[in-house]
């Protein structure tokens, strides 16, 4: 005699995976956005480093640091919306040897989940990550 209480399974491993499977969409997701921000963040530390040691030794300050910067990360975001997104920043006290320079970059990454994880401190749809960096210029030979 069949039993009355016993029902088929067949659905249980679809109904499974449907329920889990946005989740773990969401988390890959988030994976390699934390990805993207990381690179830009390296690399816009290395950008403002590589502008600050430009403006120390050269003779034109502002304008090599600016284009070190811009030029590195060309070379480390290639592929990336450089335009409107990338921004430097220089600070001079003064040219002569001794005096400090200080260079910001920053880029606005783009953030995938703008619409979802509002409120979590990213404004807009770009998240922007900023490197700092300080020497001081010195003598010219």
């Amino acid at each position: 005699m069949p039993n009355r209480f016993y029902r088929s399974e067949n659905g249980n491993v679809l109904v499974e995976f449907a329920l889990i499977m946005p989740v773990l969409l969401l988390i890959i997701a988030g994976i390699i956005q934390f990805g993207f921000i990381l690179n830009a963040k390296v690399a816009v530390n290395s950008a403002s480093y590589e502008a600050a040691r430009s403006a120390t030794l050269s003779e034109n300050p502002e304008v090599d640091a600016v284009n070190a910067a811009v030029d590195y990360a060309a070379s480390s975001l290639s592929g990336w919306d450089l335009g409107e997104r990338l921004g430097v920043e220089v600070d001079l006290s003064g040219n002569d040897p001794g005096d400090i320079v200080r260079v910001n970059v920053s880029y606005d990454v783009p953030v995938f989940f703008a619409n979802i994880v509002s409120g979590s401190g990213i404004e807009g749809e770009f998240f922007k990550v900023i490197g700092t960096s300080t020497m001081q210029i010195e003598e010219k030979e």
